[in-house]
């Protein structure tokens, strides 16, 4: 059992390699109960809008 150190970006439960996987969007740790739920998909949103916070160049 490796721990990674990590907490669930949804949750912020502890995770492990055991009781969790990689979002392949966001490149951060999910737990299995988190794992393809709606609260995922609503975290990626918000992680992902305030990435482009202050920008106004549409260049990217």
């Amino acid at each position: 059992m490796e721990n990674l150190g990590k907490k669930c970006f949804v949750c912020e439960n502890p995770v492990n390699s055991e009781n969790s996987s990689l979002n392949p969007v966001v490149n951060m740790p999910v737990c299995n109960l988190c794992k393809n739920s709606h609260n995922e998909k609503l975290k990626e949103a918000e992680l992902l809008d305030s990435l482009a916070d202050g920008l106004v160049c549409g260049c990217i």
